[in-house]
């Protein structure tokens, strides 16, 4: 047994023979001279294996493999991972990492379904490849600095979910010409050595290519952890789309940062990104630094509850809504509860430039109070003026009822996560029954029933988070309000 146990941790490294092979596990198993090895229904890799260019290694059952302390797959062939129910790439020891996966010009790869944990981080290199609905988890920085680390790849990153690392969950290096496809993934806790590294740090695309970050929750715990950030610092330049992501409990929401920057953010929920609570050194739903070249188009996102709404600085110049004459960006942000010191900011102008920041609604449809929470020329001789006119309403409608001035409700406590007492205004009789409606962001009925706003609170647990209308209706009036649900 001893001399059989000194045989696995002397044998070195195996490579395939480089001949076109297509290979499963017992392939390796019988070729590889104990390098990998059989036990207990387990593989145990005990040194390092190399899949050649030409050769392909098929995983297309349910198994498990366990990796020794310090031990690297690499992959410079094809390796396709496509198990009915569950992969396992693990350390054999759960306190002693594994190295990791390295992909070197395989855009051919496939990894689905499987559960890659306390390994190094996964690098790719020049590799296009697949990861759809893995779980990447508990992985530290021994391979690479990001869990996904790539240079001069595009892959496509989907339904996965990416938790507990070290490092970011995707990043590409600062000149890494890359432009993945991130979309429908749950990124959380990741950034654990909580150094100032966003969940998703890319930096330049792949030319004629743009990067597409689309339907992914990414949910943080570290206070010197953004969510996502686009950056030129290395030069170079970034095309991207950012689109129905939730992003929360972040140090910021997201950051395009650099020159040559073009992006989209449209339609995410941009939430409470206030962890680190210093306002000097974070905390904006969305940041734009840079020269003229960082642009951006910016509509349909919520942001609420972040120290900051929006900050612009040095002198770049993103259009936040732009509908007169002619609708060049329909605007349609919603601001809700930004603010630090007692003092609330929805979009901070910090450059000279003039800015677009029409059709958006901020809270109030008072311009005297939208002006307060915009920090622009008003406030500050040197800075650009925004146009934040016309205000949008979201919740319009064919009722052909009396309409009351809008939002008069009042509220408490909004935020709110389980119950909530609405009060009429003075003048109103409410021993009369009314009807309770809440409605959506688009104005979408989801819940109806009778109310009599003296007598009970109005149960709202159900909701998921966001952004909602309260009306209560009488025979000739209603009565609209909003509410953030937390």
């Amino acid at each position: 047994m001893l001399i059989l146990l000194l045989a696995k941790f002397a044998c070195g490294q195996y490579i395939t023979p480089g001949n076109g092979v297509h290979w499963n596990l017992n392939d390796i198993l019988n070729n590889s001279g104990g390098v990998l090895t059989f036990e207990n229904d387990s593989y145990f890799l005990w040194s390092g294996l190399t899949i050649s260019a030409n050769d392909t290694l098929n995983i297309i059952t349910d198994e498990e493999i366990r990796i020794q302390q310090g031990v690297e797959i690499k992959i410079n062939g094809i390796l396709i991972c496509e198990p009915p129910l569950k992969l396992i790439i693990a350390a054999m020891d759960t306190t002693l990492n594994f190295k990791g996966l390295s992909f070197d010009n395989s855009d051919a790869s496939i990894l689905r379904k499987c559960h890659i944990e306390f390994g190094g981080g996964i690098k790719l290199t020049g590799s296009d490849l697949l990861l759809d609905s893995c779980v990447i988890r508990k992985n530290n920085q021994s391979n690479c600095t990001g869990t996904l680390d790539m240079i001069n790849s595009s892959p496509v990153i989907q339904n996965c979910m990416i938790a507990d690392n070290f490092g970011p969950a995707v990043l590409s290096s600062a000149n890494g010409n890359s432009s993945p496809r991130i979309s429908g993934n749950t990124l959380l806790r990741n950034c654990s050595t909580n150094l100032n590294m966003p969940q998703i740090n890319l930096g330049t695309s792949a030319a004629g290519d743009t990067i597409r970050i689309a339907g992914n929750t990414i949910t943080g715990l570290f206070d010197n952890s953004g969510g996502i950030a686009v950056t030129t610092l290395a030069g170079g330049s970034v095309k991207a789309i950012i689109e129905n992501n939730t992003i929360e409990n972040n140090r910021y929401g997201i950051t395009a940062y650099g020159m040559n920057i073009s992006t989209v953010i449209k339609d995410n929920l941009i939430i409470n990104n206030n962890i680190q609570g210093d306002p000097m050194l974070g905390g904006s739903g969305i940041n734009f630094w840079g020269d003229q070249t960082n642009i951006s188009m910016v509509s349909g996102n919520e942001i609420s509850g972040n120290l900051w709404g929006i900050t612009v600085q040095n002198q770049a110049k993103p259009n936040m809504g732009q509908v007169d004459p002619d609708t060049l960006n329909p605007g349609k942000n919603l601001f809700f509860d930004n603010g630090n010191n007692g003092v609330t900011y929805a979009l901070y102008n910090n450059t000279p430039n003039n800015l677009f920041a029409e059709n958006n609604f901020w809270g109030t449809f008072d311009p005297d109070t939208v002006e307060m929470y915009i920090f622009h020329f008003p406030d500050d001789p040197a800075l650009g003026l925004v146009d934040y006119l016309p205000i949008k309403d979201f919740f319009t409608g064919s009722n052909s009822i009396k309409h009351e001035e809008p939002f008069e409700l009042t509220i408490f406590p909004n935020p709110a996560d389980q119950q909530i007492k609405i009060i009429l205004p003075n003048d109103i009789d409410t021993s009369s029954e009314y009807i309770l409606q809440l409605l959506d962001i688009n104005g979408r009925l989801i819940f109806s029933e009778s109310f009599q706003p003296d007598l009970q609170n109005a149960d709202i647990s159900f909701l998921p988070r966001g952004i909602f209308m309260v009306r209560v209706v009488a025979t000739d009036s209603v009565h609209s309000g909003i509410l953030i649900k937390k």
